[in-house]
């Protein structure tokens, strides 16, 4: 659980991008979103599958490197097994960040 920083606000603040990174990033979610697998509960927040290809891993790394940025009170897990197995996101944060995890990425949970 992340309790490391309680006091950060369960918020995201899309401002530290210019217009052109916002767009880049909204872009790169779709994309992951497209290609999710499995989505399961984790506690205060969600475990995302996806297929183990090196293109996926590249766009969940370039998410976690710009989404750290507008949403500080996240904490991310990128777990990559051998043997072609999906890779596996996992967010988490203070309470609510399940409700605000639904809410950010609810193409996921359609």
């Amino acid at each position: 659980m992340n309790s490391n920083h309680p006091d950060l606000p369960l918020a995201c603040d899309m401002s530290v991008f210019t217009p052109a990174e916002r767009e880049l990033h909204i872009q790169n979610i779709s994309n992951m979103l497209h290609s999710l697998q499995n989505v399961h509960e984790a506690e205060n927040g969600y475990e995302f599958s996806f297929p183990n290809s090196s293109e996926i891993i590249a766009g969940v790394a370039e998410f976690i490197s710009k989404e750290r940025l507008c949403c500080p009170f996240l904490e991310f897990t990128l777990r990559v097994s051998p043997h072609n197995e999906p890779i596996s996101l996992i967010l988490i944060g203070p309470e609510g960040t399940q409700e605000f995890l639904r809410l950010e990425f609810s193409e996921a949970f359609v």
